[in-house]
């Protein structure tokens, strides 16, 4: 403890240079906490979102106009080898009225005693689904009825809506309106990019009527297991000229260039941590030099070549735990601040800090700093006593 006080007091001597040197560690631990925060709580966001759609989904559609998905296509795909089930859906971008109120949403048609497999965590809040047979009945994502920015809800169970969408027609604007009545509210699932939130669903009898299809927009497989999903795609691509999508290869793809711009980014901020180091050495060398005459004296007291290196030592580990301890502390709200510029989907995005990332970032803080000032210390212990004295 005296070491490190004294060490602790020749650097106060210092004060403007060892400032700035503690604030280049400062920086290179800030950045690296806010990077792997950011990191870590995105990829968690991209896990959650794709967890609402089960991992054993593929998601069927046509590739190009001339292509047409019916009935006779969903039979022929349930007869492969790994598919479970086939869900066909019509979807429609559309304008849901109520009490006076707008908003614009996209409806989809779909058997709904199948949802679940499509998407594993959706639940019910109110009422209950809509059957195959109804033709009035729709179901409602949570934040359709309870948009945050009110404080009514904008329908409520049981109740009328009315939905209109528009189709150009020979070069005119056609406009279709239907009332629907609300059968069911989904519990609110947090959902952004699947925003089932805000989603409808009505029957696909009901969707094919109302929107006037003869075929389906695409169809939801439904795989065996999970690790069947790239057989039977590549089944799917051979055999019938579709786009297919899996969210499971969609959300590893993302994660990869999420993990790549992390890692990118953390590059930075090591480099940082070496401009540091690089502060560190030259910081101790002009001490040692400074103080060439004071260590002829110690020496000549009794100070041992271990104890004059651990003098100096003190003074980068010191550097070091002061940087990295501020560092944390600074990188965490520095993640909090880069979060806020996040928009639309990505907005959901919370910085998640793990111990294992904090106690290996303060130790890179803390190693870094020892090693550079190793040099410096080994240097001034070097040094002969008689020629220290006799400097000038």
């Amino acid at each position: 403890m005296s070491m490190l006080s004294l060490s602790f007091e020749a650097l106060k001597e210092r004060k403007l240079r060892s400032t700035l040197t503690t604030i280049m560690v400062i920086i290179g631990g800030s950045l690296l906490v806010a990077v792997n925060g950011i990191s870590t709580g995105t990829i968690n966001y991209i896990n959650t979102q794709f967890s609402m759609l089960g991992a054993n989904l593929l998601i069927v559609t046509p590739r190009g106009q001339d292509v047409k998905i019916d009935d006779y296509l969903v039979n022929e795909i349930s007869r492969i080898d790994g598919v479970k089930d086939v869900i066909p859906f019509i979807q429609q971008m559309a304008i849901i009225k109520s009490r006076g109120e707008k908003q614009s949403i996209l409806i989809i048609g779909l058997d709904q005693s199948k949802l679940n497999l499509i998407f594993p965590t959706i639940e019910l809040d109110e009422g209950d689904y809509v059957s195959r047979s109804d033709r009035t009945g729709i179901l409602l994502g949570n934040q359709v009825v309870y948009s945050s920015r009110k404080s009514e809800p904008f329908t409520r169970l049981g109740q009328a809506v009315t939905v209109i969408y528009s189709e150009t027609i020979r070069g005119r604007q056609v406009y279709h309106k239907k009332s629907f009545s609300v059968r069911g509210i989904l519990k609110y699932l947090g959902s952004g990019l699947v925003p089932i939130d805000q989603q409808a669903f009505i029957s696909l009898p009901s969707a094919k009527s109302f929107f006037n299809r003869r075929s389906y927009d695409g169809l939801y497989v439904i795989t065996v297991d999970p690790s069947l999903n790239s057989r039977v795609r590549a089944k799917l691509l051979e055999r019938y000229n579709v786009n297919v999508l899996s969210p499971k290869t969609i959300a590893d793809t993302i994660q990869r260039i999420s993990t790549t711009i992390s890692i990118f980014v953390d590059n930075i901020a090591a480099v940082s941590l070496l401009v540091a180091s690089v502060g560190i050495i030259t910081s101790l060398w002009t001490s040692m030099m400074e103080r060439i005459r004071e260590i002829g004296i110690l020496k000549a007291i009794g100070f041992s070549n271990n104890k004059i290196l651990s003098l100096f030592l003190n003074e980068a580990i010191i550097i070091g735990s002061i940087g990295g301890t501020i560092g944390l502390t600074l990188g965490v709200i520095l993640a909090y601040i880069m979060r806020s510029f996040f928009r639309g989907e990505f907005a959901g995005i919370t910085p998640i800090f793990t111990p294992e990332t904090m106690i290996s970032t303060w130790i890179l803080c803390l190693g870094l700093s020892m090693v550079s000032g190793f040099y410096p210390a080994w240097r001034a212990s070097r040094m002969d006593p008689v020629a220290s004295l006799r400097h000038e």
